[in-house]
């Protein structure tokens, strides 16, 4: 998107139209399942899904999920520095169990939700098809708080004439 007001450029995904708002969404209410099993059952830990959704974050650069989600990592004994990696796409401080599903999530939200098939096929040899599900959910669920979040603060950088809602390289 091209700068609405001089001296700013927005440069995070966000919903553009109400096309793929919607498609996002009905994905959401098709996962709706596997949701409520990451969430009360999950075969993958907090600390496992707390790097998920940070590096799938950290490819969207949303704000409000970075803030959030390193609350909820910090909770769940991931440190600062580990946060910080993560919103940077450093896997240097994660378990090596969890770095072909981290690359993966980073693959898929550069892919914008869809990863190539080989990719997905690695991810179930990996993890098994109930893992790779609750992984791929978990993917699904931030990246479309990331484009809401996103969404947001483009509204609020127009209406504002580029004062608020912008990251400094945006400035």
């Amino acid at each position: 998107m091209g700068g609405i007001a001089p001296g700013w450029r927005f440069r995070r995904r966000c919903y553009q139209s109400p096309v793929p708002l919607v498609r996002d969404l009905g994905r959401v209410l098709a996962a709706f399942g596997p949701a409520i099993g990451l969430s009360l059952k999950g075969a993958i830990s907090a600390g496992f899904r707390e790097r998920l959704m940070l590096v799938v974050t950290g490819v969207n650069r949303c704000r409000h999920c970075a803030y959030g989600h390193g609350i909820l990592a910090g909770r769940v004994g991931i440190s600062k520095d580990e946060i910080a990696g993560l919103l940077s796409l450093d896997l240097g401080y994660c378990p090596e169990s969890e770095l072909p599903a981290l690359r993966y999530a980073i693959h898929w939200a550069e892919m914008d939700g869809q990863p190539t098939a080989d990719a997905g096929t690695r991810l179930e040899a990996t993890y098994g098809v109930r893992v790779a599900r609750q992984i791929n959910t978990a993917s699904l669920l931030i990246h479309v708080g990331n484009r809401f979040g996103n969404t947001f603060d483009f509204l609020l950088a127009w209406l504002s004439r580029g004062r608020w809602g912008l990251l400094p390289d945006e400035r």
